[in-house]
């Protein structure tokens, strides 16, 4: 049920404020120390919590093979945004770094380089849809600000923990605003391209991938110490990731769009 753009800005510009301003008068969302303690603690060929730290070559493969697909120009994106497609496929390769090297040793500090290129990811997801289901424009306009915004989020998190006083009520908003602003766009917008799949697909695959990470401990014990759900996750967040990609490669404009 597409919505006139005009609407649709309104509605989005309405959540976005609504929502920045709710997650302030939150109380302080404090880092639990227990996030870093995995089920998986395993150490094999010498690398601790090995099924935590290798499964992270996944998003390195993918982010390389979406940053080549671009640059051979096999991809069908939106030409006034290629900044936002190649830093989400950079992002992705970084997160494979990142989120390996917390793995290696889980702590606040390393997980700051775990997160970082998570929030770019998610910050050039949101630039992109937009472009594809509301405004190119608005689009190119956002991107940086979005960007800069979600690295702060860490940021200003890092910096409180130092201090004693970390607080991931920004970062909680980073992460799941564009989410919810992308499904609105999904539902509402008026996309360019005739098969919108691969984003939902990659919305079932993140919400797996979150399901997972919840019951890391019980999929951990339920498997006999096979896998846990943590690796879990990353491998459903990857086949989301790809299977964009495959959306990307095969999905057409509309009449009259291109």
């Amino acid at each position: 049920m597409p919505l006139q753009k005009p609407v649709l800005k309104f509605i989005l510009v309405t959540i976005s404020i609504s929502a920045g301003i709710a997650v302030y008068f939150l109380p302080a969302i404090h880092q639990d120390q227990s996030y870093h303690q995995f089920a998986d603690q395993r150490t094999l060929l010498g690398i601790p919590n090995y099924w935590n730290v290798i499964s992270n070559l996944l998003f390195l493969w993918i982010g390389i093979n979406g940053l080549q697909k671009i640059y051979q120009k096999r991809l069908h994106i939106i030409a006034e945004v290629n900044t936002a497609y190649l830093i989400f496929f950079s992002s992705i390769t970084l997160i494979a770094f990142g989120s390996a090297y917390y793995h290696l040793q889980p702590n606040n500090l390393t997980l700051v380089w775990d997160r970082l290129p998570m929030t770019l990811a998610f910050m050039s997801l949101l630039s992109f849809a937009l472009a594809e289901f509301l405004s190119p424009a608005w689009a190119a306009k956002s991107l940086f600000p979005l960007l800069l915004t979600g690295m702060a989020s860490v940021c200003y998190w890092y910096i409180g923990e130092l201090h004693g006083a970390g607080d991931l009520r920004l970062y909680a908003l980073v992460q799941f605003l564009p989410l919810l602003l992308l499904l609105l766009l999904l539902v509402f917008g008026q996309p360019v391209f005739k098969n919108c799949s691969g984003y939902w697909y990659l919305f079932a695959a993140y919400a797996l991938a979150k399901v997972a990470e919840h019951f890391d401990t019980v999929i951990y014990n339920r498997t006999a110490g096979i896998i846990a759900g943590h690796a879990i996750k990353h491998l459903l967040s990857a086949a989301g990731l790809y299977i964009l990609i495959i959306f990307f490669e095969k999905r057409n404009y509309k009449a009259g769009e291109k």
